[in-house]
């Protein structure tokens, strides 16, 4: 899982926390939030729920949405570059494979 926060330069953090009308301390609890309410055995609409149910104000829920998203994207595409390495490495196989029968 990534840190999202960590990625955040010190501007935006604070930009953040001004919209937000928060401390770092509590907008860290809110990129912790966004980190437990994701879960593979959840669907989307399960997290949105999740979210809706947690009584976030709209600013609140608006960021974690988006956290949730990217935490999403980051997953599928670890996922995605996973399933490319290792169809890569079983092609390199079977290809050698077929070139060690020739001989």
């Amino acid at each position: 899982m990534i840190n999202l926060l960590s990625n955040l330069n010190h501007r935006d953090q604070d930009n953040l926390c001004k919209v937000l009308q928060c401390n770092k301390e509590e907008l860290s609890r809110l990129f912790k939030q966004a980190e437990k309410l994701y879960s593979k055995k959840y669907s989307l609409y399960e997290i949105y729920m999740k979210v809706l149910q947690q009584g976030f104000n709209v600013r609140e829920a608006t960021l974690i949405g988006i956290l949730c998203g990217s935490i999403i994207g980051y997953n599928f595409a670890e996922e995605d570059m996973e399933n490319a390495i290792k169809d890569k490495l079983f092609n390199a196989f079977k290809n050698n494979n077929l070139y060690n029968d020739r001989k």
